[in-house]
């Protein structure tokens, strides 16, 4: 976790007061080039803030009950799996506003680069990304696209944490929304065997048209979303608590058996 994000939890507990808060803001690396006393420019990098009264800021999922919020689901692919040595080569993502589906993102992403492994899985061709926009221009667009929704991914830290990379080397700063695992959450309202998207999908009978494609996967995804709030706990309302409750430290640890003692037979 990224000191900012470890920052940005306290602000789920309690408001921070502006000095404290923009003070913070100005000591994190990644923000070095934002007019961090901008809050427009905080929100279009992805922070949901929200001024609490004249003196504090807070966070607008805190009591956003999760009917009413904002989630984008995203999926990428890329021709590897390391940020700083491959790229994103296409982004799909679906918004969610008021429960629904409003709206869809999908672009592939140019680049030169494309392993065989890759094609066949993805079933995208390099003649294909020769021709596509450039990965700054795709980044630039979805940045404009997910504004300040929960950033929601099966696995989530890959495609988060790949595309806030990507934005910072192409000059757009970081990504800083909040964001939510359907892994984590599928894992604590479903109970299946395996907890792949595929295998996922394939159990809850839900149609899956070409998988390792971006935006069929956050298709499906949203689906995996929908089905997994129909199972909620009554007392998760806010946006905030559905974050919260999706963290794996929230699963209920099965208590360990104390070991019996051996009986001595002997006596």
């Amino acid at each position: 976790m990224r000191a900012f994000d470890s920052y940005i939890q306290k602000m789920t507990q309690k408001p921070i007061f502006h000095k404290e808060f923009f003070a913070k803001m100005h000591t994190f690396k990644e923000l070095e080039f934002v007019d961090v006393e901008d809050l427009s420019m905080l929100k279009l990098l992805g922070l949901p803030i929200t001024k609490y009264n004249n003196y504090a800021f807070t966070l607008e999922t805190l009591n956003m009950p999760i009917t009413q919020g904002k989630f984008c689901i995203v999926d990428i692919e890329a021709n590897g799996s390391k940020p700083t040595l491959h790229q994103i080569i296409e982004i799909g993502a679906v918004m969610i506003e008021n429960g629904k589906e409003v709206a869809e993102f999908s672009s592939l992403a140019k680049t030169d680069v494309l392993p065989d492994s890759i094609e066949q899985l993805t079933g995208i061709s390099l003649a294909e990304l020769q021709t596509a926009p450039s990965l700054s221009s795709v980044l630039e667009a979805f940045r404009l696209f997910i504004k300040d929704a929960v950033f929601v991914a099966h696995n989530v830290n890959f495609d988060y944490y790949f595309i806030s990379y990507s934005l910072e080397q192409a000059g757009f700063g970081p990504l800083l929304n909040r964001r939510l695992d359907t892994i984590d959450l599928a894992k604590k309202c479903i109970e299946a065997p395996k907890y792949g998207l595929g295998a996922l999908t394939e159990y809850l009978g839900i149609g899956f048209e070409n998988h390792h494609r971006a935006l069929c996967d956050a298709k499906a995804t949203a689906q995996v979303f929908f089905k997994a709030l129909e199972k909620l706990p009554q007392e998760v309302q806010s946006v905030e608590q559905l974050i919260a409750f999706t963290k794996p430290h929230n699963q209920k640890k099965k208590k360990k058996e104390k070991p019996v003692k051996p009986t001595d037979t002997s006596l």
